[in-house]
């Protein structure tokens, strides 16, 4: 152990002792810093921006005039998705799928449909943000500044006189693992710093109280975030220091490194995404209209009461209440139609977004399954899940808020029931005091721990991965002792 901890030292002193490495920290820590503060400044104005039209679009439905409630529910309503500070490290898939959605009588709005090759990594690489610099980036100087952990040595001779005062290869391979372990430190710290002073330049200007954290889940998030980041780092480390074991020269090892970091962090991840999108192709939303409207055709229109769709319905309810025609019944037979309605066509949207989101599942599925031969998609999945900003919040957030339209319209179809007679249901208006009692649309963000479930492959896949390294090593070196 203790010729080990000084392999490491010097292998740490003498990374930073080139000026290569100090000029490349410098220019990681500007392009980080770049990074955060853009990203601050699109949050911050985003955000703003969102306040704004959230207020205005509460401000003039609680300003509606005396109003039929069906002419309210065609009205509409809108359903904003909060925040959260850490999107300012990953704004994840948002910029794809969106954070507002309009929300509509006999009219579900679905979040964009965003094809899997958008969401990789490769699709994602032009994207400066602090996730980026802590992922791809940071496995980039890995491989530049390590490449020459082993290789270097054997090259100028080093090598074998270490080997000759006694240092095991064992010991001196994970010697140079930990030097350059401690060679990155640096370069890792600079990343929860600079994202730590735009979290609270954002807080302090946006505050916290419509986050979709509270502050104590923000500050768990963010350290498994950085322990991910060190998972991830750890991972490259140990492939950069086996390739220099490995290689014949410095450029050999380069060479191998560089094309590895390329598939890794751009051909696997394309690659992934066309074969995902190819074998399980998403409508358009063009196509996906088109058959939602084919669908509700079927139905028939609710704003007819003569339609021959709700014909048996509509003979039922009169036997039900022993009325004769539609003025005997004690409630408005057209706020009754109109629940039906909508009841009816939200099962077929239901129906239409499953068959979807199934689609999307398979994409995912796949991509996953490649995420085995690149770790950042993985540090990726990770990230964006803590985030609060990949697919499946999307989901989550959409599904809540159809659950919210639908619920407020059928409130509206109440009223229309109970408050509108039926022979008075063109000219009949409510007083304008029951659109404040529909209170504002608040999603509900997932527990830490249902994130740390849906998470738990890419962790086991990037913990594994060091494993397996680490044995492969260890056989390798069993196998030079027996030789």
């Amino acid at each position: 152990m203790k010729t080990l901890t000084w392999i490491a030292q010097q292998e740490a002193r003498l990374v930073w002792r080139r000026l290569s490495t100090r000029v490349l920290w410098g220019l990681f820590t500007l392009f980080l810093v770049a990074a955060a503060l853009l990203s601050h400044q699109r949050q911050t104005s985003e955000r703003r921006q969102q306040r704004h039209y959230q207020e205005l679009v509460r401000r003039e439905w609680m300003e509606q005039p005396d109003r039929h409630p069906h002419r309210v529910a065609h009205y509409g309503n809108f359903a904003f998705k909060p925040r959260s500070p850490l999107a300012s490290f990953d704004p994840g898939v948002e910029a794809q799928v969106g954070r507002v959605q309009y929300l509509e009588a006999h009219r579900q709005n679905a979040m964009n449909f965003a094809e899997a090759g958008g969401l990789t990594a490769a699709g994602r690489l032009g994207e400066l943000s602090p996730a980026f610099v802590a992922g791809p980036l940071l496995a980039l100087v890995i491989a530049v500044i390590g490449h020459g952990a082993f290789v270097e040595d054997r090259e100028l001779g080093r090598l074998r006189v270490l080997l000759a005062q006694g240092a095991g290869r064992h010991a001196l391979w994970w010697g140079k693992a930990g030097g350059l372990t401690l060679a990155i430190t640096p370069f890792a710290l600079m990343v929860p710093v600079a994202q730590v002073a735009a979290t609270l330049l954002w807080s302090g200007q946006s505050g916290l109280t419509d986050s979709l954290f509270g502050s104590d889940a923000l500050l768990l998030r963010g350290c498994l975030l950085l322990l991910a980041m060190l998972l991830h780092a750890l991972l490259w480390v140990l492939v950069t220091v086996l390739v220099s074991s490995l290689a014949a020269t410095r450029a050999q090892s380069a060479a191998t490194l560089l094309c590895m970091w390329l598939c890794a962090c751009l051909v696997i991840p394309r690659a992934a995404a066309g074969l995902a999108s190819a074998l399980s192709p998403l409508p358009t939303r063009s196509e996906f209209n088109a058959r939602l409207a084919s669908e509700l055709e079927k139905l028939g229109d609710s704003h007819n009461p003569d339609d021959p769709a709700y014909v048996t319905f509509r003979e039922g309810l009169l036997r039900k209440y022993g009325a004769v025609s539609l003025d005997e019944l004690p409630v408005n037979y057209k706020g009754i139609l109109m629940a039906k309605g909508e009841e009816q066509t939200s099962q077929v949207f239901e129906a239409e977004m499953s068959r979807v989101e199934s689609v999307m599942d398979r994409q995912d599925a796949l991509v996953s399954a490649v995420a085995w031969l690149s770790p950042v998609l993985s540090w990726q999945d990770i990230s964006m899940r803590l985030c609060g900003t990949d697919v499946i919040a999307a989901r989550r957030f959409a599904r809540q808020a159809e659950a919210w339209r639908y619920g407020f319209v059928q409130k509206l179809n109440a009223l229309q029931r109970d408050h509108i007679s039926h022979s008075q249901n063109s000219t009949q208006r409510l007083d304008r005091s029951h659109w404040q009692e529909f209170e504002e649309f608040r999603p509900v963000a997932p527990s830490l721990a249902e994130v740390l479930r849906g998470s738990q492959p890419a962790w086991f896949r990037l913990g594994l991965a060091c494993v397996i390294i680490a044995s492969a090593v260890g056989l390798m070196e069993g196998r030079r002792r027996t030789a």
